[in-house]
C-alpha cells in the first residue's frame, strides 16, 4: 500500500469519505457499526494499523495532512461515543455482545496509543501493542 491508497482507506474507515457507493464506506471500521448488523470485523482494525505503518513518516513532517489526523481522530471519538455507557447508540440499544464491547474498546485503544506514539516521533516503536495484540489472538 502506498501513502495515497493509505489515505484513501483511512478516509474510509471514518465513513469521512464522500464516495457513499463504495463498499468500504459501508464495511469500514465504523460503517459496519451504523446501522450495526451484528458483526465485527477484526480486518477493519488490522487496515486501520496498516494503514498507520504506510504512513509513518508523514507523522514527522512539520505540517502532518489534517485529513490524516481527522479520520483517525473520528474512528477512536465516534467508537468511543457509540459504545458508551451512558447513551451510547451501541449500548443503549444493546447491539453490542460483551465480547464485542471489549474487543472494539481494545483496537481503538491500540490505535489511539499508535497515533499518540507516531506523533511523538516513535516510529515502529508505536506498534508493539498492535504486535503483541495479534500475537495474543
Amino acid at each position: 500500500m502506498n501513502i495515497k491508497e493509505a489515505k484513501e482507506l483511512l478516509s474510509f474507515h471514518s465513513s469521512r469519505n464522500s464516495d457513499i457507493q463504495n463498499p468500504k464506506w459501508k464495511n469500514g471500521f465504523l460503517g459496519i457499526l451504523r446501522p450495526f448488523g451484528g458483526e465485527l470485523h477484526q480486518e477493519n482494525f488490522i487496515e486501520v494499523i496498516e494503514c498507520l505503518k504506510t504512513l509513518t513518516n508523514e507523522f514527522s513532517t512539520p505540517t502532518i495532512d489534517r485529513e490524516i489526523i481527522s479520520d483517525i481522530v473520528a474512528i477512536i471519538h465516534l467508537t468511543r461515543e457509540w459504545t458508551s455507557p451512558d447513551g451510547g447508540m451501541l449500548e443503549v440499544n444493546h447491539l453490542l455482545t460483551e465480547e464485542q464491547t471489549k474487543d472494539l474498546l481494545t483496537w481503538i485503544d491500540i490505535i489511539e496509543s499508535c497515533f499518540m506514539m507516531l506523533l511523538d516521533g516513535c516510529g515502529e516503536e508505536s506498534f508493539e501493542e498492535y504486535e503483541a495484540y495479534l500475537n495474543d489472538v
